[in-house]
């Protein structure tokens, strides 16, 4: 999504009693940022239809999950309209989007996807469960350092 599309679709929801409104995006370091919409970029793709089963707010959580990086409701769906994903319902609280995992439970050994379902692991992931993503875990220590440099501070909204 253009700069232009995203401020227009933000000033669109000005205008309404939008709760959680995505202008928080704006907020999160240039750090947070770039961890953030290199996990999207990598664990969330188009689908024909919107995914029912996972809003916007339990997205922002399996991120949390993976990165172990806090961001608010807010500031997921600011970084979902950035990354290119228009809700399908913008006036709703939580939004969904068409979009599904990029990777695939069926892909995994007969195993694996036995273990995920027991434990109830999440779906979007930046890499298939029990793999490591070094540029993952780089961004994520990029944020951390941010933190502990004194000047920054997490915002909650």
């Amino acid at each position: 999504m253009s700069r232009k599309d995203y401020e227009r679709l933000c000033s669109q929801l000005d205008n309404t009693r939008q709760k959680d409104h995505p202008h928080a995006y704006e907020v999160l370091s240039q750090e947070e940022r770039e961890a953030l919409q290199y996990w999207i970029e990598r664990a969330i793709q188009t689908a024909p239809k919107a995914d029912e089963r996972h809003s916007s707010y339990g997205l922002k959580h399996e991120y949390e999950r993976e990165t172990k990086l806090y961001v608010s409701h807010a500031q997921f769906k600011g970084a979902m309209l950035v990354a290119g994903y228009q809700p399908t319902e913008k006036g709703e609280q939580s939004w969904h989007f068409k979009i599904q995992p990029t990777y695939d439970e069926r892909r995994f050994s007969p195993e694996v996807a036995r273990q995920n379902k027991l434990a109830s692991l999440e779906t979007y992931r930046s890499t298939p469960q029990g793999e490591q993503n070094p540029q993952v875990n780089s961004l994520v220590q990029k944020v951390l350092a941010s933190h502990r440099g004194g000047d920054t501070f997490a915002v909650m909204m």
